[in-house]
């Protein structure tokens, strides 16, 4: 009799916690939301569109529908005009998870310096929220074009350096000046950038200096790849082919 009695209470106990199993979850789980852990980035040829998905992720799951607001911080530099954001999503009843769409345009994106899209969920009472998402925002080249991004470094001498990069049949794409002329950087220091869409093909970079002695270093990237990589005393002129 007494083994039944143990066995009526421990199955009485069990049955108990099995009931109380969804409202476990709902109160001991913290209620926290955070955007999903891809990285998004936008690059868009210019006048182009793109959606893109984002996930927002809660650590519970409750028994009825939750609307998480979303707001674009101040942080964010990209033109108004190239992005539309929802306010709001909606995690269903029952359910960790949630999607919504970004519609993202190529208005006053630019080819050299990445802007920023920056969302933020907005806490409230009940509500923990993580960090916000970053979205980087820069102008891409058409297609059969590539983006190439020469990087001047200047010595004490500036105003002797000159520069060009031609096409297959000798025509200028890119140059310090056009025609070709010395004092163009006169009392510039530091870095000086220049990006471009080329179309792909062979393609010939040129350096010159006024005194003859080199000085000013040029580095040539596309897609993430060096094509060219110049400084030192590379004496009055310097020429290299390269291919995108």
């Amino acid at each position: 009799m007494k083994n039944i009695k143990l066995l009526m209470v421990a199955a009485l106990a069990l049955a108990t916690l099995n009931s109380c199993k969804d409202t476990i979850d709902d109160f001991d789980a913290p209620a926290f939301a955070t955007f999903g852990a891809d990285a998004v980035v936008v690059s868009l040829p210019d006048g182009a569109q793109e959606t893109k998905e984002i996930t927002i992720f809660t650590a519970n799951k409750t028994g009825s529908d939750r609307v998480i607001d979303i707001v674009v911080t101040e942080d964010t530099d990209a033109d108004a005009a190239s992005y539309s954001v929802p306010s709001s999503v909606t995690i269903p009843a029952n359910s960790n998870e949630a999607k919504f769409n970004i519609d993202f345009t190529s208005v006053n994106l630019d080819l050299t310096t990445e802007k920023k899209l920056v969302l933020r969920m907005v806490q409230k009472d009940g509500l923990s929220v993580g960090a916000d998402l970053v979205i980087p925002m820069s102008q891409s080249c058409p297609d059969g074009e590539t983006k190439a991004k020469l990087t001047l470094t200047f010595d004490d001498w500036p105003e002797e350096a000159a520069w060009r990069i031609l096409d297959s049949t000798g025509a200028v794409v890119m140059a310090s000046s056009d025609p070709l002329a010395y004092n163009v950087y006169t009392d510039l220091t530091g870095t000086l950038d220049f990006v471009n869409c080329l179309p792909n093909g062979t393609y010939t970079f040129q350096a010159f200096d006024g005194y003859g002695d080199g000085g000013t270093g040029y580095v040539l990237e596309a897609n993430g790849v060096t094509l060219i990589n110049l400084s030192g005393n590379y004496g009055g002129s310097y020429s290299a082919s390269f291919t995108l």
